[in-house]
């Protein structure tokens, strides 16, 4: 199945964005002590048993798994230490950013959400703590908040192409935020296989109609596998990858070579530089740092990236943005911004 945004009516841009590192970091193949077996309460005991089969599947694949790479082998470097959070849960560390991108808004006194979104894929540690109802209640926002599980770092984009039709349908959505959160404990891994380590951290991104100076949403592609794939495996379709990079591009009516800066997810070095290559994008424009500091961040690895790569740059008029991401199942999703000192 794929969506896309459409580039005519496209309103949405990138006001402000923000993003929260811990400090702590810890070796990825640490095994953390697992929680109590007797549960603390009653509504404990309620929502270990809802949660009950993903946790039983989450056994099952904590260990080495098979990676699907059809264009060769994946060589990933692991990252020796990853972030770890010690103190806030998921929740906290999502309106610890979703403050902060609010306040680095312009005319952030007459700021009102419309809509809040909540990526994630690891749970709360209060499994009954909604973390999209804690932020709609926080903010403030008008619209009835809800949130993005279990597509990794896909989540983000599937969010920015929702928040994108919607102010391109609805006069009345004229600003969103979109936050992804992530907080790895006992019984989840740390290691996606063999394929990378995952870290902790949060990032949120303000989304306004005609913000002025800032990022417009050209286009946003997002595509998930028609034929399941296996819980047991990961599976980065690289050929699927390049296809939804060449649609966005074609959509947004660019060629590879228009890209000013390519932002690809931090799962591993080997598939960002095989992807810039095969997708015949620039690898002098790709901005990827070093995915050893934090590991990769899930669903809040793209918009922590944007982040970090808009408070380097000092963007002309027209220059552009390429974020691609990839899923463990099979998914794919690209998107391309568009810095605009005048609105349309």
């Amino acid at each position: 199945m794929s969506v896309a945004t459409d580039p005519v009516r496209g309103q949405a841009c990138i006001a402000a964005t923000a993003r929260y590192i811990p400090q702590a970091r810890v070796r990825p193949d640490v095994v953390l002590q697992q929680p109590a077996a007797t549960p603390s309460c009653a509504r404990e005991t309620i929502m270990r048993s809802v949660y009950a089969d993903t946790l039983r599947w989450s056994g099952e694949v904590a260990g080495p798994a098979h990676v699907s790479h059809p264009s060769g082998s994946v060589h990933a470097s692991m990252p020796v230490r990853v972030a770890c959070e010690p103190r806030l849960c998921l929740s906290e560390m999502a309106s610890t950013v979703a403050g902060e991108a609010i306040r680095r808004c312009r005319g952030k006194d007459n700021l009102v959400l419309d809509q809040v979104i909540v990526c994630a894929t690891s749970f709360e540690h209060d499994l009954a703590l909604s973390c999209a109802g804690r932020l709609h209640s926080e903010l403030g926002s008008t619209g009835v908040p809800f949130a993005i599980g279990q597509l990794q770092g896909m989540s983000f984009f599937l969010a920015l192409q929702m928040v994108a039709d919607m102010m391109a349908s609805d006069d009345h959505t004229r600003c969103a935020l979109i936050v992804g959160a992530e907080r790895w404990l006992p019984p989840f891994s740390r290691r996606a296989g063999s394929l990378t380590a995952l870290g902790d951290g949060a990032a949120a991104v303000v989304i306004r109609r005609h913000a002025g100076p800032g990022w417009q949403v050209l286009s946003v592609n997002v595509c998930t596998p028609s034929v399941p794939v296996a819980p047991a495996d990961i599976c980065i379709d690289e050929t699927v990858v390049v296809e939804v990079i060449g649609q966005t591009c074609t959509q947004a009516g660019l060629k590879p070579t228009a890209i000013d800066w390519i932002v690809p997810p931090r799962i591993n070095t080997t598939l960002a530089c095989d992807v810039t290559a095969q997708a015949q994008l620039p690898a002098s424009r790709m901005w990827y740092p070093d995915p050893g500091d934090i590991g990769y961040l899930c669903a809040a690895d793209t918009p922590a990236q944007l982040h970090m790569l808009l408070q380097s740059v000092a963007p002309s008029d027209g220059q552009r943005i390429l974020l691609w991401s990839a899923g463990f199942q099979g998914q794919a999703a690209c998107a391309i911004l568009e810095y605009r000192v005048r609105q349309p």
